[in-house]
């Protein structure tokens, strides 16, 4: 849980952010549950969000109409974030890079400003790297991770054994490269559903 807790300013201050695609959207396309309102299974998983992330993201929050979808997306966060090999700025550029492929909105929207507010980016640097991902600023072994993760959500048949072994060889093990390609193709999941019902950034 301590990659998770590095996030709770990262989420709070990127969640200012105003995205101005966000601006055309007056209303999500489902209900969205509210804190206030949430009971039962629903209260609890938002309770042990909001102890972790300090806030309740609309990213988990629109999935509360179906509780055991929650609890589940949720243990698999938990899950997912445990990875302390997986360094937070590579994970946040991630998400934004992965969800910039399928035109993610709410995906692009969240990272940028985390990247912005928390890691201290400029708003130039991310546009450079959502550009160009070999640009981002990371450890080599880092920034080969990502451009793996990006190049199998963006084009799972390119990805070859050359690729496996390149970063075998600068030290990551299969359990991380699994780990990193299931975390890429949760956020492809999240991007169908983001923009599917139109859910906005928390504001």
């Amino acid at each position: 849980m301590g990659l998770l807790k590095k996030t709770t300013t990262a989420l709070a201050m990127a969640s200012s952010l105003v995205i101005s695609a966000q601006a055309e959207i007056t209303e999500p396309l489902i209900s969205i549950v509210s804190e206030k309102e949430a009971t039962g299974e629903v209260k609890k998983v938002y309770d042990e969000v909001k102890g972790v992330f300090g806030m309740v993201p609309n990213a988990l929050k629109h999935q509360a109409v179906s509780p055991e979808i929650l609890k589940n997306s949720w243990e698999y966060v938990k899950m997912a974030y445990t990875n302390e090999n997986f360094s937070q700025e590579m994970i946040v550029m991630m998400r934004m890079l992965v969800g910039g492929q399928k035109d993610c909105h709410y995906c692009v929207g969240v990272n940028e400003g985390m990247l912005i507010n928390q890691y201290k980016f400029t708003p130039d640097e991310v546009n450079t790297i959502k550009k160009d991902p070999t640009t981002a600023k990371l450890e080599a072994k880092d920034k080969a991770m990502l451009l793996f993760i990006v190049k199998a959500t963006g084009d799972a048949q390119s990805v070859t054994k050359a690729d496996i072994e390149g970063l075998k060889k600068l030290g990551w093990s299969e359990k991380d490269i699994f780990e990193g390609v299931k975390m890429g193709a949760s956020i492809v999941a999240f991007t169908i559903t983001l923009d599917t019902f139109k859910i906005p950034i928390n504001m």
